[in-house]
């Protein structure tokens, strides 16, 4: 097993395991399922994602989200990358004592309970 650790500018590190002869098997992906986000510099957004199409790799953005703004790369396995920058509302939106994070994970919540069950 091949177990690789990449440096990342604040200090932390990603990490990926490669294991040729494991039974698991890549299968296509929605891009809300299993994907990464790493923040960056908002700059580095244009920059990143002109390189991304140079190089011919499927390559989406700069979406929009209010407090951040992202682009999306797909990785040979078929994962989203997805690089983001705050925006300057970001803290406010994040801030649990005024967003309401709360009470809108609890409705989510009585709303999956409340669910008929699937098949």
């Amino acid at each position: 097993m091949l177990h690789t650790f990449y440096a990342m500018g604040d200090g932390s590190f990603l990490a990926f395991f490669e294991a040729p002869d494991s039974p698991f098997d890549f299968k296509a992906q929605h891009d809300y399922d299993l994907h990464i986000a790493l923040e960056v510099e908002e700059r580095v957004l244009a920059e990143m994602l002109a390189k991304g199409k140079a190089r011919g790799i499927e390559s989406r953005g700069i979406a929009e989200h209010g407090f951040i703004r992202s682009i999306y790369f797909r990785d040979p396995n078929g994962y989203v990358i997805e690089l983001t920058a705050k925006t300057e509302r970001h803290a406010q939106d994040m801030d649990p004592a005024t967003n309401g994070a709360r009470a809108k994970l609890d409705r989510w919540q009585a709303q999956k309970r409340s669910a008929p069950a699937g098949p």
